[in-house]
C-alpha cells in the first residue's frame, strides 16, 4: 500500500477525547498535513499511550483513521494529546522487502528483468525499430529454419544454397509454374488399358487412361453409374475393325452427338463424368 508524506507537518494537538474504538479523531490544526490518503499520525507523540493511526480521509479538522496501525495498539486518548505526521518501522520494512524482492515488484507482475544476470525472456516483444540487437546468428547453409516465412525482400539467403537439380526430391513443396522455371524434359505420360473382346464395362481405375477396343465384331462398352467421381474421364479408341458402341448401365445418362459409335477404325472419344452418373460422349462419333 502506498503511504503519502509530508516533509514540514507541523505538530497539532487533539481537541475532542476519543476512546479505543472511535474511527475518528478531531484535530486542532492539519497545517501541511498530506493532501493524499493514507498517511500516518502519532496519537500522544513521545507518551506512553503512543498509538499509529492510518488516516484514510479528512473533512476540514476531522480525520478518519484505522487503528493500531503497524503493531501498536488503539487506545483512548484524551484532549491535548500531542499529534504528529511520522514515518514508521513499517516504512523501512516495506523498502527493505522491495530491495530483495526478485517479483512482483514496482507493480510488475512476474520475475524483473536484469540487465546483467542470465534470464530467459518470454511473451516480450522487442521492436527492432527501437532496439538494438547484437550477436544474432545469421543463417547459413548448417542451420535448420522450421514452419518460418521467409521474405526475399527483407531477409538474405546465404550463397550455398543448393540448386536444385535431378537428383534432388522436394516433399510437400507448392510449385507455381508462374513463378518457376520447370525442366523441359518434364512430359505427361497415360496408361493403357487394352481389351479384346466384344463387351466391356469401364471401371473406377480407367480414370484418365486410354481403353484400346480391338476385335473384328462388334464391341460395346457400357458407361456405368457409381464408379466415377466428377470431373473424371476415359479415353476410348478402335483400333480394330469392331465397331465400338457406347451404352450406359440403365441408371447411368449419357449426352452425345451425332450417336454412340465411333465412326471408324482407329477414332478416338472421351466419355466424361460431368454429374452424378452424368456423361459427356465427345469425339470421333457417328448415328
Amino acid at each position: 500500500m502506498t503511504r503519502y508524506y509530508s516533509a514540514n507537518a507541523q505538530d497539532t494537538t487533539v481537541t475532542s477525547a476519543i476512546t479505543s474504538s472511535s474511527i475518528s479523531v478531531v484535530v486542532g490544526a492539519t497545517t501541511n498535513f498530506p493532501t493524499q490518503y493514507p498517511f500516518i499520525l502519532a496519537l500522544d507523540f513521545g507518551g506512553a499511550s503512543e498509538e499509529l493511526v492510518a488516516v484514510t480521509a479528512a473533512s476540514g479538522l476531522t480525520l478518519t483513521i484505522t487503528r493500531g496501525f503497524n503493531g501498536t495498539t488503539a487506545q483512548a486518548h484524551s484532549t491535548g494529546a500531542v499529534v504528529r505526521h511520522v514515518a514508521t518501522a513499517q516504512d523501512f520494512t516495506d523498502a527493505q522487502n522491495h530491495y530483495n524482492a526478485s517479483s512482483a515488484v514496482h507493480g510488475v507482475t512476474g520475475s524483473i528483468v536484469g540487465t546483467t544476470d542470465t534470464q530467459t525472456l518470454t511473451n516480450k516483444t522487442i521492436s527492432a525499430s527501437s532496439n538494438t540487437l547484437t550477436g544474432v546468428v545469421t543463417p547459413s547453409s548448417t542451420d535448420t529454419l522450421t514452419n518460418k516465412d521467409l521474405t526475399s525482400g527483407t531477409n538474405t539467403f546465404p550463397t550455398s544454397l543448393a540448386t536444385l537439380t535431378g537428383s534432388q526430391t522436394l516433399t510437400n513443396k507448392d510449385l507455381t509454374s508462374s513463378t518457376n522455371s520447370f525442366p523441359s524434359n518434364l512430359g505427361n505420360t497415360f496408361t493403357v488399358n487394352a481389351q479384346t473382346g466384344t463387351t466391356y464395362t469401364l471401371v473406377a481405375s480407367d480414370a484418365n487412361k486410354l481403353v484400346t477396343a480391338t476385335n473384328s465384331g462388334t464391341i460395346t462398352i457400357t458407361i456405368p453409374a457409381g464408379v466415377f467421381s466428377v470431373g473424371q474421364s476415359v479415353n476410348i479408341t478402335q483400333l480394330g475393325v469392331g465397331q465400338v458402341i457406347f451404352q450406359g448401365d440403365g441408371t447411368s445418362t449419357v449426352y452425345s452427338t451425332p450417336g454412340l459409335k465411333l465412326r471408324a477404325q482407329y477414332s478416338v472419344a472421351s466419355v466424361a463424368c460431368i454429374a452424378t452418373n452424368t456423361f459427356l460422349l465427345v469425339g470421333d462419333l457417328t448415328a
